[in-house]
């Protein structure tokens, strides 16, 4: 019989926000989480998933898409949001802010897949979260959109049940940065019919980024 996955993290948040800290760039960063045995994740996980888009600090858009936590896909390949909830996250990048995948940056509040793509625990979301603090730190996003109430609730503080209707549609600030909740992808694929609501957000970080609205097919983008 396999061995139980342990519930109770091996190292406190404080454990792994020192070894976090003590990562001086993104590269770094990434090499510690993939070594990070600090719960039981680590013992059903393939590889851990850090991030997409730039490696070596901020990115050109100035924009950080935060998931909850890797798929199966995600988990073989090693790269955020490469399942069908990936790729409306890049349909949402490329064609509706009109601008290429890696001019974002993409990651998760969990760097390991929770077995059965289960929510992530309390205890798995605090001791793992400091590795996501550092990777803001070093990338210093001008908005960062968390996708999904998981997300959203971890980076505005509030209690993990509390629903999307609750954070998005408006602009929050936190620690200095600029938040602005929409719904996760996977969640639009099962009700479609709140694409138009995710559509706005985005539009809300587009203005705040100064990004252009994506011209439609057949136009081109005014020349500056």
């Amino acid at each position: 019989m396999p061995r139980p996955v342990p519930t109770t993290p091996a190292l406190t948040q404080a454990d792994v926000r020192a070894q976090a800290a003590a990562c001086p760039d993104l590269e770094s960063l990434a090499a510690a989480v993939s070594r990070c045995e600090a719960c039981g994740l680590a013992r059903t996980r393939t590889q851990t998933v850090f991030m997409d888009g730039a490696r070596t600090g901020a990115c050109k858009s100035g924009l950080l898409f935060v998931g909850e936590a890797p798929g199966a896909d995600e988990d073989r390949q090693g790269v955020p949001f490469v399942g069908r909830a990936g790729q409306l996250l890049t349909e949402i990048i490329t064609k509706g802010i009109g601008i290429p995948r890696e001019d974002v940056q993409i990651a998760n509040v969990l760097k390991c897949r929770p077995p059965e793509n289960r929510d992530p625990t309390s205890a798995e979301k605090e001791v793992c979260t400091p590795w996501l603090e550092r990777q803001i730190e070093l990338t210093s996003p001008r908005v960062i959109v968390p996708l999904g109430k998981h997300a959203a609730n971890y980076h505005l503080g509030l209690p993990p049940e509390t629903p999307m209707g609750a954070t998005r549609g408006r602009t929050h600030v936190r620690k200095g940065r600029m938040l602005i909740p929409t719904y996760h992808p996977a969640y639009l694929l099962r009700s479609p019919g709140e694409k138009k609501a995710c559509w706005q957000d985005i539009q809300v970080a587009m203005n705040v980024l100064g990004i252009a609205k994506a011209p439609r097919k057949g136009q081109t983008k005014p020349s500056s």
